[in-house]
């Protein structure tokens, strides 16, 4: 009887020892395993934010540290008339993208995607309250491609009526004249950022004939970026209100959600 007492003792023991050394090697494993999420969730996040800096990356994260034999070399006159008293690294460098835009080298031309990556972008830049961040968005792109819509030009107007550079938009007001072969508003005309397409009763109308078929893509491809025709002899679409442009923006991007790829129907003689 004390001999089996004394195994089961003794068995009890080695449990206890046993359980006791399995306590002591969780706790490493899970301080090990903590650590190990921490890194790796950090690490996401990291790769995350930078991810996020580079869709933001536009000119005023590098205007203080131009490279040398830049592309942005103008020989347009007025800079001097328009460079900024400030030091302000990003300042100068929209009075340089200004002058730029009218003499870009670029033989790129815009397409619908390309617009709306910068509508998205300038969003965001609006919910930052960034006027001079968007202001250098719209200079790179129109340096960027030869040939792209009105609509970047009246955004850009909206932009420099908030600061007040009336000279500046003079200058961009002769690019476009040699884009489009025709004259943008001047600085006194009245916004028309409120007037939307529904404004426009003959463009709604056609748009509406068109929808949600292919054609209705195309209606607004020609009047977003004109047609092959116009780009090659630098010129336009008939200009409209700067509300219809973001109109036809966003209706072009409910397109790609809705859109039928048949023909639109033959109207009916019945």
């Amino acid at each position: 009887m004390r001999r089996v007492r004394s195994e089961a003792q003794t068995a009890q023991g080695d449990a206890s020892g046993a359980a006791k050394g399995a306590e002591g090697a969780s706790l490493p494993t899970l301080l090990w395993a903590a650590a190990s999420v921490v890194f790796a969730t950090g690490w996401i996040v990291e790769r995350r934010r930078r991810r996020l800096m580079e869709m933001e990356k536009d000119s005023v994260f590098w205007a203080d540290r131009q490279p040398p034999g830049s592309s942005i070399i103008t020989t347009a006159g007025g800079i001097d008339d328009i460079l900024p008293d400030s030091p302000n690294p990003a300042e100068s460098a929209r009075a340089i993208y200004v002058s730029a835009i009218g003499e870009t080298t670029s033989r790129r031309e815009a397409t619908l995607i390309d617009l709306h990556q910068l509508d998205d972008k300038l969003e965001r830049r609006r919910r930052r309250g960034d006027v001079n961040a968007s202001i250098l968005l719209l200079h790179q792109h129109l340096v960027d491609f030869r040939y792209t819509s009105p609509w970047v030009f009246l955004e850009l107007r909206e932009l420099y009526r908030q600061l007040g550079r009336e000279k500046e938009w003079e200058i961009a007001r002769i690019a476009f004249r040699k884009r489009f072969g025709q004259n943008a508003p001047a600085w006194d005309a009245a916004t028309t950022e409120s007037q939307g397409l529904l404004d426009d009763r003959q463009l709604a109308r056609a748009l509406v004939h068109d929808w949600p078929y292919r054609e209705a893509r195309l209606f607004i491809l020609r009047w977003m970026l004109g047609d092959p025709k116009m780009r090659q002899q630098s010129s336009g679409p008939p200009l409209l209100a700067l509300g219809a442009y973001r109109d036809l923006l966003l209706l072009d991007a409910v397109l790609d959600e809705v859109m039928d790829a048949r023909t639109v129907p033959a109207d009916s003689l019945l």
